[in-house]
């Protein structure tokens, strides 16, 4: 009997561990990342862009140009969450920045936009590839 008893405490434990770990946290966007590369020569905007691309491919982003030079990328996740970043790019920096999303719980707080907590982690992942794809420059 004590060890159903522990047991249920442990698993409400958990439980409320995970509802906890799922609630919406401040969006973290990335400004003015310097590009780096490993050869140590300056890239043009283009090859950025299409490191930037092929990055995003990678990781199962779709990438649409926008007319003012930037990119949106977009991620879908299991036909239930959607995630839509804009990316700015030169030969010699890039920025990630939170465009729209669809069920990631956006909300505002005291005037500071907060998401879900998966989404700052697709993100990095993708400024992960960004960063490799550039470093094969």
């Amino acid at each position: 009997m004590k060890f159903v008893k522990s047991l249920f405490i442990v698993f409400i434990a958990l439980l409320s561990l995970t509802a906890t770990a799922r609630e919406a946290v401040p969006i973290v966007n990335y400004d003015d990342i310097a590009v780096a590369t490993n050869s140590g020569k300056a890239p043009s905007a283009e090859q950025v862009k299409q490191a930037i691309i092929a990055a995003a491919s990678n990781k199962s982003w779709s990438i649409a140009h926008q007319a003012d030079g930037k990119l949106l990328a977009t991620l879908i996740v299991r036909n239930k969450h959607t995630i839509v970043v804009e990316i700015a790019y030169a030969a010699d920096t890039y920025s990630l920045r939170y465009k729209d999303s669809i069920n990631m719980k956006f909300d505002q707080r005291d005037g500071q936009p907060v998401i879900h907590p998966y989404y700052n982690r697709w993100v990095q992942e993708l400024k992960d590839a960004i960063r490799i794809e550039l470093l094969k420059l």
